[in-house]
C-alpha cells in the first residue's frame, strides 16, 4: 500500500504544480494585455503632445518680433462706443 498512497501523492503533487503554472501563466497573459493597452495608450498621447509641441512653435513662429501691442491684448471695446 506504501507504493500505491507514494503514486497518488506523486500524481497530487504534480497536479498541484500544473495548477499553479496555469495560473501563473494566465496572469501573465493578463500583464501582456495590460502592456500592450498601455503601450497604445502611451503612443497616442506622444502623439498628441508632438502635435501640441507643433502648434506651439507654429504660434511663436506667427507673433510679431516685438511681442504683442497692447491694443492685442486690451479685452475691452475698440474705438468709440455709440450708445
Amino acid at each position: 500500500m506504501g507504493r500505491a498512497d507514494s503514486a497518488i501523492a506523486g500524481v497530487q503533487e504534480r497536479d498541484k504544480w500544473r495548477q499553479r503554472l496555469e495560473a501563473l501563466e494566465r496572469s501573465l497573459e493578463e500583464l501582456l494585455e495590460k502592456r500592450r493597452r498601455l503601450e497604445q495608450r502611451l503612443a497616442r498621447v506622444h502623439q498628441e503632445l508632438v502635435k501640441l509641441q507643433r502648434t506651439s512653435k507654429e504660434f511663436v513662429e506667427m507673433r510679431p518680433a516685438g511681442g504683442f501691442s497692447v491694443r492685442e491684448v486690451t479685452v475691452g471695446p475698440h474705438g468709440p462706443v455709440y450708445r
